[in-house]
């Protein structure tokens, strides 16, 4: 357990801010976000999540606004497979009443696959998406392929260390497009809820941001509610 927690602090030093400038990076920003999943049978459920980034605490000068819902098929108890769509709308800082928002409409392709060392939780998620982008003198379509690595490490029945690095390439042409690392502590509320609170490191080609990460994760068993009538 102590080297555990020792490579969580070595990973939020790792990824601490080195330079800042004046485009939003010199602000501690925020990110929240509400994620679903709600099972409706053995095999298929029902996803959502709303993501709201921010350039200043607590939600000043937005940066990001994120919503998606989609659906899930279970393969097995370790891997699973989606299809979702994704609405957003992205402004650049600082903003401008004047420059309308970005409008991203996405179709996304995931699979995921989860496993267990001893107590520690792995996750393995890659998402391919068609993004629809319309800029104020444009309309682009971008293809973009996704890979997330998430570690859960328990401390007790309650708490437990949260750590994920997620890097973003562009595919037409191919090129490094965004990285997003975070370390934060879960916190489990029931079987149904838990939350997460941390650092989040928010890494594009020329600039970075650091944000005050919270996540309310919500999940349900309708399938199950369905069984026992």
């Amino acid at each position: 357990m102590r080297i555990t927690i020792f490579y969580f602090l070595l990973f939020i030093i790792s990824i601490a801010p080195l330079t800042s400038q004046n485009n939003g990076e010199n602000e501690f920003g925020s990110w929240y976000e509400i994620t679903s999943s709600n099972r409706i049978s053995n095999k298929f459920s029902i996803s959502g999540s709303f993501t709201s980034w921010n350039y200043e605490l607590p939600a000043k000068n937005s940066h990001l606004l994120l919503g998606i819902v989609g659906v899930n098929y279970q393969i097995n108890p370790k891997l699973s497979v989606g299809i979702s769509y994704a609405y957003g709308e992205i402004e650049s800082y600082p903003q401008n009443d004047n420059k309308p928002a970005t409008i991203d409409n996405r179709l996304i392709e995931q699979l995921v696959f989860n496993h267990k060392s001893q107590k520690i939780s792995f996750s393995h998620r890659f998402r391919l998406e068609q993004r629809f982008l319309t800029y104020p003198n444009e309309d682009i379509l971008k293809h973009r392929i996704r890979y997330r690595f998430k570690i859960k490490t328990p401390l007790n029945r309650f708490l437990y260390l949260s750590t994920y690095d997620e890097i973003h390439f562009n595919l037409n042409p191919f090129d490094f497009q965004q990285n997003r690392a975070f370390a934060g502590l879960g916190i489990t509320i029931n079987k149904n809820m838990t939350t997460e609170i941390g650092y989040a490191r928010h890494s594009f080609k020329t600039k970075s941001f650091n944000r005050l990460s919270l996540q309310l994760n919500l999940k349900c068993d309708f399938n199950k509610k369905n069984q026992q009538k």
